[in-house]
């Protein structure tokens, strides 16, 4: 080995995709959800409801600006109306609904409800309609909804079938579970964009088993099993041919990206089903067995970790994705939304407290990120609070896998640091 490889063995130790348990758990409806109005990037929900009000599950509760609509995941009373620490660490107002007589709307009055003759309803409309965030309407991480009319037609479609991060299977568990509905839903997506080229990620050991299921509805392409080669956007760029930069939608690329659960939760909309659900795994870094379970949105973050039968001990750490990119939460009452995949449990003794946090200058923070970004250089300035020559390295090219903090040995809270820049820097 020469000395070289000891500066290189850092950057590629990553961690790899886990086993998760098969199946996917249901959860009961809690006695009371908190429901986010939120839009990925603090774009806010108008609220339709106000204290008092007795709602139905599935009526209408919040509506965005661009016509998109959040529901009641429990039929109940709205007790009130109140700001809460979303997942991503921003107060937002939600909606808090207590249990009640079981009601529940059908389609056509969901579609009444916003407006929409059922006789007519396109499938746009259907689907904004039942709460979905669709290929047509995804942000970017300028985090703005656009009107379709404002989108070049869709030639590429990528569906995946596996998470990012390594301790999430969600996606994977749920094409398990749900494999006739996949096809289905396949089938109809392929209708609607018969001139889109679809493809299918999957894990290497599901390879076999996603052709025979799915090859003639769309080209399945196996990912690596470590963490480096899922990271979205370069995935994204190879598999497509087209390098979509982290602050701008795939969608107005001509690209449509979505998951395998909101390709299902699409088909459902088109049946007239809202998105009321969620499904996300449940891991921690001690030995438990990872879990996928669906829930009602707006179930708390306690709720979702004693229903596995977890508890926590001083010290530990809940983070809302996984263990790369995820988010330490603030408390266990943070709600669940339609944008989160997984809650993984960092235990007290895996939590570094007490470390140099002064940069080494070794450098494997750059060699580690995926689009070579001069991380240390971002870090240094932020902590003099000079943002703009940090602004020089265009840290708004990150696309926070957290791999640079991942491999640093002074363990210095690189990605928390770019993020400073990115929004002291768009001020």
């Amino acid at each position: 080995m020469s000395v070289l490889d000891c500066f290189k063995v850092p950057a590629l130790r990553v961690p790899k995709g886990i086993e998760c348990t098969p199946g996917i758990v249901e959860l009961p409806e809690p006695d009371q959800v908190v429901i986010p109005l939120e839009y990925p990037g603090q774009i806010l929900f108008r609220p339709l409801v106000e204290g008092g009000d007795e709602v139905a599950q599935n009526q209408i509760i919040g509506q965005s600006e661009m016509g998109n609509f959040i529901h009641a995941s429990i039929s109940g009373t709205v007790t009130e109306l109140k700001s809460v620490w979303s997942a991503r660490g921003f107060h937002v107002p939600a909606v808090v609904i207590k249990k009640g007589a079981n009601h529940s709307l059908g389609k056509e009055e969901i579609l009444r409800e916003c407006g929409i003759d059922p006789q007519s309803a396109s499938r746009v409309d259907l689907l904004r309609a039942a709460g979905v965030v669709s290929p047509w309407t995804t942000p970017g991480r300028d985090d703005s909804e656009i009107d379709i009319e404002n989108y070049p037609d869709i030639t590429q479609i990528v569906i995946k079938g596996l998470n990012q991060e390594p301790t999430i299977c969600s996606f994977h568990t749920l094409m398990r579970a749900h494999t006739e509905e996949m096809k289905s839903a396949l089938q109809r997506l392929a209708e609607i964009l018969p001139q889109a080229r679809i493809r299918l990620t999957v894990c290497k050991k599901d390879k076999q088993w996603a052709r025979e299921m799915f090859s003639d509805l769309a080209e399945v392409t196996p990912m690596p099993d470590d963490y480096r080669g899922r990271i979205e956007r370069p995935a994204m760029g190879r598999l497509t041919g087209t390098t979509v930069p982290s602050r701008a939608s795939y969608r107005s690329f001509g690209i449509a990206v979505i998951s395998a659960e909101q390709l299902l939760d699409m088909y459902r909309a088109l049946e007239g089903q809202p998105c009321i659900r969620k499904a996300l795994t449940i891991s921690t870094d001690d030995g438990f067995t990872p879990k996928t379970v669906r829930a009602s949105i707006g179930t708390s973050i306690g709720d979702l970790l004693a229903s596995q039968g977890l508890s926590l001990e001083e010290g530990d750490r809940v983070i809302m994705g996984g263990p790369m990119a995820g988010t330490a939460q603030f408390t266990l009452d943070t709600p669940l939304s339609k944008f989160q995949a997984g809650i993984h449990v960092q235990r007290a003794r895996k939590v570094i407290s007490d470390v140099n946090q002064t940069c080494i200058n070794c450098g494997r923070c750059t060699q580690a990120c995926p689009v070579n970004l001069q991380i240390h250089l971002i870090g240094r300035n932020v902590e003099f609070d000079w943002i703009n020559e940090a602004a020089q390295y265009h840290p708004e090219a990150c696309l926070e896998c957290g791999l640079c903090a991942f491999v640093c040995p002074a363990h210095r809270p690189l990605l928390q640091l770019i993020k400073l820049a990115c929004q002291n820097g768009s001020q």
